[in-house]
């Protein structure tokens, strides 16, 4: 059996939309939820919540797409 993770975190990044990151990460991982995060007075952040088998993997897509700010793995 494959451990999961549950991952939180928000997206710094001024170049993507929701749609888009949750194309780019779809295919690693289940219950994947991208929104606009409320914390910051900025429009370009994004809270991630999914569960996934790699989070190193997500983590390296992420990265590509922006930068990755108060990350929870659980």
């Amino acid at each position: 059996m494959t451990a999961k993770y549950t991952l939180e975190f928000i997206l710094h990044t001024k170049n993507s939309s929701p749609k888009m990151i949750k194309s780019s990460l779809a295919e690693f991982g289940n219950d994947l939820i991208v929104d606009e995060s409320q914390e910051q007075e900025e429009k370009c952040n994004y809270r991630v919540r999914m569960v996934t088998e790699d989070p190193t993997l997500v983590f390296d897509i992420c990265s590509q797409l922006g930068r990755i700010r108060s990350m929870k793995v659980e």
